[in-house]
């Protein structure tokens, strides 16, 4: 019965996400979508794209021997990455009950080829070719859409942040043939928004390099307090969005967290704010999951359990709302609205007005609170972040 209802909730949210692209018809046509309004979603091990309207399916790349387990649009929306499982690998039993993320669907690092291809498919571009020995992760695009940055691991190994490859490949570039390999990081890399930088974090401190991996500048030359957090916290960002980005990151705090924040268990750290020239502000104290930025650089999400936090840069104002514990913040390309994808909800925040509809439920109430265990993931958990926007 379970199992059925959140079939069923993946259906709706399908109905509900076309909906969206109707009725809010200026974020497809923002930058990030030009070149059309397509939905890509997999069937079968299949990648599909379909219009708005429900016409016009296509099956972009279908192999029964190489099922495709992941997806991300680029930012033009011309050309899909794409993860096929090794062919071999796919054989085993592992292959066959593979464990997913129950609200994105998406597995963890596989034995895997990267791949790229056009939206009206033809023969794809392996940028990296299946090896059994080696797991690979999804693969993110650059804002530009011209490469894109992948981890990697050894399949024998135990998974720990500290031992796994971050590398760079061009998007129309086989085999790996001009791929780069960038410094160690707990996480993965993010990428500036001219491109020109990486930023991440290792033992040694916080850090920017080029997308080359050469010219390694530390922002601060030791381990940061508490890191490596746990995944979702493990993580810089750069500021979208702005000429002069700043980068938001997290450290463990001894402060108490904001009156009316939830304790769900976790750590209390505080979200920084560093414009690079030796200014930091700390935006928070939070028992935070996790933290992002919206699309415009102006504002920032963090959740504390089932409370989730606006924060306004331009004026330092912010809100909360709450929802289901756990739910993954997608933002529109105009970060206008947000939207809360939980197992068992899906709710629509309007930005500018803070008011909040709920789409989406499932027969299960949800309360919003779950266990310290369920709460913190290992300090070694790999970040898996979010490849797909329901709005891409």
């Amino acid at each position: 019965m379970h199992k059925a209802i959140l079939s069923l909730m993946k259906h709706q949210r399908f109905f509900i996400l076309l909906l969206l692209i109707f009725t809010v018809s200026t974020v497809g046509c923002s930058p990030g979508h030009v070149g059309g309004n397509e939905i890509a979603f997999l069937r079968d091990g299949h990648l599909w794209t379909i219009d708005p309207d429900g016409a016009n399916a296509f099956a972009v790349f279908a192999d029964n021997n190489t099922p495709v387990v992941g997806y991300s649009w680029s930012p033009t929306h011309q050309i899909l990455s794409f993860r096929t499982l090794d062919a071999d690998f796919a054989k085993t039993s592992a292959a066959k009950h593979l464990s997913s993320n129950p609200i994105t669907s998406l597995p963890g690092d596989l034995p895997s080829t990267l791949n790229t291809i056009g939206i009206d498919g033809g023969s794809p571009i392996p940028i990296i070719f299946s090896n059994t020995v080696l797991r690979n992760s999804n693969a993110w695009w650059n804002t530009t859409g011209s490469r894109l940055i992948y981890r990697e691991e050894i399949t024998a190994a135990t998974p720990s942040p500290n031992e796994v490859f971050w590398w760079v490949s061009q998007n129309d570039q086989p085999g790996g043939i001009a791929r780069k390999l960038l410094p160690n990081s707990f996480s993965i890399p993010s990428i500036a928004p001219d491109n020109s930088l990486a930023l991440g974090i290792s033992k040694q401190g916080l850090f920017t390099s080029t997308l080359n991996g050469t010219d390694v500048h530390y922002i601060s030359h030791s381990i940061l307090p508490g890191h490596p957090l746990f995944a979702t916290l493990e993580r810089a960002l750069w500021q979208p969005a702005h000429d002069h980005p700043k980068i938001l990151y997290a450290l463990e705090s001894s402060v108490p967290p904001q009156q009316g924040a939830s304790n769900t268990g976790s750590i209390t750290v505080k979200l920084i704010l560093n414009d690079l020239h030796g200014h930091t502000t700390a935006l928070a104290a939070c028992t935070c999951t996790q933290f992002a930025w919206a699309p415009d650089g102006n504002h920032i999400i963090y959740s504390n359990g089932p409370t989730y936090t606006i924060y306004n840069l331009n004026d330092g104002s912010s809100f909360s709302i709450d929802g289901e514990d756990g739910s993954i913040p997608y933002w529109s390309p105009d970060s206008l609205f947000l939207l809360l994808d939980g197992l068992h909800s899906l709710v629509l925040v309007q930005v500018n007005s803070q008011r909040k509809q709920l789409l989406l439920h499932d027969s299960i109430a949800f309360t919003g609170i779950v266990s310290s265990s369920a709460a913190i993931p290992g300090v070694n958990a790999l970040l898996q972040p979010i490849s797909n926007s329901l709005w891409a």
